[in-house]
């Protein structure tokens, strides 16, 4: 247990309310909601199954209706139980409950398989009656985007048996992958005394003022799986040629096609993003040449690249990084700055560190009807300012798309990060106008800078790792050894003569959890980072007329494809044009970072 003992900031008593969830784990409602969503989906099936085809318009909007009143229960009571395990990671009563509630989801999920199918196999002359009908409206999005894309499911048999196939093919080979590098355990030498790390303690080790503490903390993290090597690169094969096999099966033209379809973008959106970010990885060398030149380092390895800068120790309480958060909100729209004080004044925030709290920070929203839940943890820190503003964006998003249904409620991935990286960088801009202190602005701007570079350009590196992963292994199995080489030249592609490479690095692939667990998820985050960035830029052009645009853009939800809802602000994503304007401000960064140095 951590006894350490941390300085006041103000957040130990910022603590969420979460009775207009459920009032605690003897709330009788809870066994209710399990019951009812095992009942309910029973007379659902009953109801509707082999019948969805005879249905008119107003009947399927009424099965509609009633599959999200299915739904929308469990969906609170999993919030309920993951915002309860958040902040005491130790509580057994929240894990079985998440189990329980992962268990009846599951079991709703595959009952409910033979809606869409149905569905999908519409004959088209039914279909267009129902694209026209004014009764659909709320759902004609997702409906037609199913059955757009039911040329890809197999027979409701066939579904079937992939799920339970899954259980012992490529979700057991995750789910080893998972428990298997989580069970690592490091023993390190700092400040004269061995300690005993897990992963997230030994990688954190790369803030380290030291440079051979960073050093050494990589070589001994990624000693560990160049050791496990034959097994990490054996799992990966199996979930990669699994992947592939499946693919084949449904039709898709490539590996990353089922990723794109899901995410509702085309393939020339997402290759005008890979190209224009690979385009910028002169951005990336110019950087890392001024962060060395910032810490005074004869040689910057992979290992510094996550260094603290000098005179970043500023700390802020609670109450100051509250204000600066708001004071930026309200500069640039009143209603961001009501929304986002609501968070506070209803008790919608978890704020302290304890020592059974689960580490980073989150925002929580379930259904429509329901504010969301913010989980901080609050050091004091810069960092701790821009991650409120982060993670405020979001419920800010979330409060704008409550108008729509759940189906469109929550944002597809590629959008989820647009209204709360926006927000970061009005804090940003806000921040850097008020500060005077010169090594303040530069702790600013590179923090900013690294958190871009870590989910846009690196993450670009790592897609390009899987696609070209993925097209080799549909080929032959690689060993660990081909894999470290084809990452090795990704990195070197990226970074350039501004890092010196150090052997170990070249294992970092088999410690990325998505690339195992989500296939191709990763471009996502570049994706809405240099989205964000694109929009911040026509925001600066086009000064507040941008705003109600933007505000229509997070009302929507995803009740349209990420190629029409970028319309409403003006912008064409599948236009490598648009994508340089996010070059163009990280740029601008640059310069205004290179002038303080």
């Amino acid at each position: 247990m951590n006894t350490k003992k941390t300085e006041s900031t103000g957040a130990e008593n910022i603590r969420w309310n979460l009775d207009q969830l459920f009032s605690g784990f003897d709330d009788s409602s809870i066994e209710a909601t399990l019951n009812t969503a095992t009942s309910d989906v029973k007379s659902f099936v009953e109801k509707y199954k082999t019948k969805v085809a005879t249905l008119n318009s107003m009947e399927l909007k009424m099965a509609l209706d009633e599959m999200e009143a299915l739904q929308g229960p469990l969906y609170r009571l999993s919030q309920y139980s993951h915002l309860v395990f958040s902040t005491d990671t130790a509580d057994n009563q929240a894990k079985m409950l998440i189990a329980k509630v992962q268990e009846a989801g599951s079991k709703l999920s595959n009952e409910l398989v033979f809606f869409h199918l149905e569905f999908g196999a519409l004959p088209p002359d039914i279909f267009a009656k129902h694209a026209k009908a004014p009764e659909l409206k709320d759902y004609i999005y997702k409906l037609g985007k199913a059955y757009k894309n039911a040329k890809y499911n197999l027979s409701e048999a066939e579904e079937r048996v992939i799920n339970l196939k899954d259980l012992t093919g490529s979700s057991a080979f995750q789910k080893l992958y998972n428990e298997y590098t989580s069970s690592y355990s490091f023993e390190f030498e700092l400040d004269g005394e061995i300690k005993k790390m897990n992963g997230s303690e030994l990688r954190s080790m790369r803030m380290n003022p030291d440079a051979s503490v960073r050093k050494r903390a990589m070589e001994t993290f990624f000693a560990r799986h160049e050791k496990d090597g034959l097994i990490l690169a054996s799992i990966y094969n199996n979930i990669v040629k699994d992947k592939h096999i499946e693919d084949e099966l449904r039709g898709f033209e490539e590996p990353i096609s089922a990723m794109n379809i899901h995410n509702d973008l085309t393939k020339e959106a997402v290759e005008a993003l890979h190209q224009v970010t690979t385009e910028s990885y002169a951005l990336v060398n110019r950087y890392y040449k001024l962060k060395k030149k910032i810490l005074g380092l004869e040689k910057l390895t992979l290992a510094d690249i996550y260094a603290p800068m000098p005179s970043s120790s500023k700390s802020y309480s609670f109450d100051e990084a509250k204000a600066l958060v708001l004071e930026g909100f309200a500069q640039f729209d009143s209603e961001f700055y009501d929304l986002a004080k609501s968070m506070f004044d209803e008790n919608r925030i978890d704020a302290p560190t304890t020592p059974t709290k689960q580490g980073g920070a989150y925002c929580s929203s379930s259904t429509p009807d329901l504010k969301p839940y913010v989980f901080l943890n609050f050091t004091g820190k810069a960092r701790d300012v821009s991650t409120m503003a982060h993670e405020l964006g979001h419920a800010i998003h979330a409060m704008l798309s409550s108008k729509q249904n759940l189906g469109n409620y929550h944002s597809i991935l590629p959008l989820a990060e647009t209204a709360s990286i926006f927000s970061e960088m009005v804090l940003t801009d806000y921040f850097l106008k008020k500060e005077t202190d010169k090594d303040v602005k530069i702790a600013l701007l590179t923090s900013k800078l690294e958190d871009i570079l870590a989910t846009s350009h690196r993450q670009n590196m790592f897609s390009r790792f899987e696609i070209k992963a993925h097209d080799a292994i549909g080929k032959s199995l690689l060993s660990a050894e081909d894999l470290s080489a084809l990452y090795k030249t990704e990195l070197e592609k990226m970074f350039g003569d501004a890092i010196d490479y150090t052997p170990e690095y070249e294992w970092e692939w088999s410690s990325i959890p998505h690339i195992y667990n989500v296939p191709f998820y990763v471009y996502a985050y570049n994706f809405g980072n240099l989205l964000v960035f694109a929009l911040y830029q026509q925001y600066l052009e086009m000064g507040v007329s941008f705003i109600p645009l933007y505000k229509e853009f997070l009302s929507s939800g995803s009740s349209n494809n990420p190629v029409e809802l970028a319309q409403i602000v003006k912008a064409d994503i599948t236009n490598p044009k648009f994508w340089r304007k996010s070059i163009a401000y990280i740029k601008k960064l640059i310069d205004e970072l290179e002038a303080l140095v």
